[in-house]
């Protein structure tokens, strides 16, 4: 629920400016600035985590980083079901890098991701690729996501305070760096009336959207395997689409729901391929 709708929010704090990127960036900011008195008092123990715990939190904010801002540029059915391929990308992660064997079920939510993909972007030209650099970003989001799993979950004896903290560490420089990319708005300028404009809406986007849904997501994927972390989070995909259809004008057709059907598919094979007394999951 909080990643279907955390577009609404950027898109608020964006639209609060002419130079939307300093108040966003100030917003991926202030849950380090929340977090930071805590982190002092155990620096020792996140050290600890080493090089693994680094890369968990910079592939983690890299993976949002490139999504918010794609969602920024973009409109959030494409991007969304650009970035909602994770499925394909942490079961080969997972077999690759943790050696987890592929089960049938996953080869059928390869097979439906890769379709949605060349239904969405398959087109006049023929080959299902991204154009747009909104989609890219989507893409390259969901690609960076399913790595980042594998580091969370490598991670695992970590507490999760280590781990949410070290993803706030890298959020704002990255996002920073992510709209500098060709192709966005204007350039980064600190502006005084953005921050007064969005106050009310940062401070929800720091407290009420990013602090609890990293938190809520590395906890998951602590106790799950990547690619079925993704899966379960693809009601991402529902509530996204329905709150953009509801609150926006922005087109989508037979073709974005077509892919929608196929992508949202593998989290139905996964449901129904868990065998009775088996643990879903969910827990």
């Amino acid at each position: 629920l909080l990643w279907g709708t955390l577009w609404i929010p950027l898109r608020r704090i964006d639209e609060a400016g002419a130079s939307g990127a300093s108040a966003i960036t100030a917003g991926f900011l202030l849950p380090l600035v929340l977090l930071l008195p805590f982190a002092l008092a155990r620096w020792r123990r996140i050290l600890e985590g080493g090089w693994t715990l680094g890369m968990a939190g910079f592939l983690l904010a890299l993976s949002i980083a490139l999504y918010s801002e794609g969602l920024l540029r973009g409109t959030v059915a494409r991007v969304l079901l650009s970035f909602y391929l994770t499925p394909v990308w942490s079961t080969l992660f997972e077999r690759l890098l943790l050696g987890e064997p592929i089960a049938g079920r996953r080869v059928v939510t390869i097979i439906l991701g890769l379709a949605g993909m060349a239904v969405i972007f398959g087109g006049e030209a023929g080959v299902p690729l991204p154009r747009a650099s909104a989609e890219w970003m989507g893409l390259t989001a969901g690609i960076t996501w399913g790595l980042s799993m594998v580091f969370v979950k490598r991670t695992g004896s970590r507490p999760i305070f280590d781990r949410v903290f070290a993803h706030f560490v890298f959020l704002g420089p990255v996002f920073l760096l992510a709209t500098s990319i060709s192709g966005g708005g204007s350039a980064f300028l600190l502006e005084t009336r953005a921050f007064v404009d969005s106050a009310s809406w940062l401070m929800a986007f720091a407290v009420l959207w990013m602090l609890p849904v990293i938190w809520l997501t590395i906890f998951g994927a602590s106790h799950l395997g990547p690619g079925r972390v993704a899966i379960f989070l693809m009601l991402e995909i529902v509530v996204g689409l329905t709150t953009a259809s509801l609150l926006t004008d922005e087109p989508f057709g037979m073709r974005e729901l077509i892919g929608a059907v196929l992508i949202t598919g593998a989290c139905g094979v996964e449901l129904v391929a868990t065998r009775p007394g088996e643990k879903s999951g969910l827990a």
